[in-house]
């Protein structure tokens, strides 16, 4: 799908799940797409195999967590491991009322999104270059978040871990509104057989309740994500 057809198809799709992109946002999604595809040739962002289905696999991948947590305006997002800028940047674009951290320790990586962040105008947007253990340390950064999103970049352990330093202490036993996942919470995007991981991870104390839910949603047919689940662990 050309990338005319792919950002109507995107705003069609998300829109039935009550995100509205106007037609400047869809723009801006075209753009941070042809500078992925662009730098990919580079350094390796995403799977070279990925670019054909970038808007479907990467991009609505990224906006679905929208559909599911409740980011209020004003929150601080932590984009955990953004290699090409996934989930952050699709999420800064739809959001531009959020704030969001977009982490990577390789530097490569964080100097080609650093540069989108740039071209894209996202001021609410900032960039780091670091790893995780050690940027929790900072004192703008620990109990900073309200989220940390991420997507499948290590095990749910190993995320919860390195996570709970970044988020806000909570507050009350309802964080979400419904069904909806809220604040403070790490959400990650992972796919495949997820109960090992969340049970090593339980035996550990990695944090207080989980839940996985299949990202399934009006519009999702036969788009790739049959397999992708939302996990939401609170501490």
């Amino acid at each position: 799908m050309d990338s005319p057809d792919a950002s109507l198809e995107l705003g069609r799709i998300c829109r039935e799940n009550g995100l509205i992109l106007s037609p400047d946002q869809l723009g801006l999604m075209a753009v941070f797409v042809r500078s992925v595809i662009d730098w990919n040739g580079k350094i390796n962002l995403i799977s070279r195999r990925d670019v054909e289905n970038i808007w479907f696999s990467h991009v609505l991948h990224s906006l679905s967590l929208l559909f599911y947590v409740d980011v209020p305006a004003g929150a601080r997002i932590l984009d955990l491991g953004t290699g090409g800028g996934f989930p952050g940047i699709p999420v800064a674009i739809a959001r531009p009322d959020v704030r969001i951290v977009l982490l990577d320790s390789i530097r490569k990586k964080t100097t080609a999104v650093e540069e989108m962040v740039g071209r894209l105008a996202l001021t609410a947007a900032t960039v780091r270059t670091g790893r995780a253990e050690e940027i929790s340390k900072g004192p703008d950064a620990r109990g900073a978040f309200d989220f940390v999103f991420t997507r499948a970049v290590a095990s749910l352990g190993d995320l919860a871990r390195w996570s709970r330093p970044f988020l806000k202490k909570r507050e009350g036993d309802s964080p979400g509104a419904g069904n909806r996942v809220g604040p403070p919470a790490l959400v990650a995007l992972k796919g495949g057989d997820l109960e090992k991981e969340i049970a090593a991870a339980k035996l550990a104390g990695r944090f207080r309740s989980v839940s996985v839910t299949a990202i399934a949603f009006p519009g999702s047919t036969s788009l790739g994500l049959e397999e992708k689940k939302l996990v939401a662990a609170y501490f």
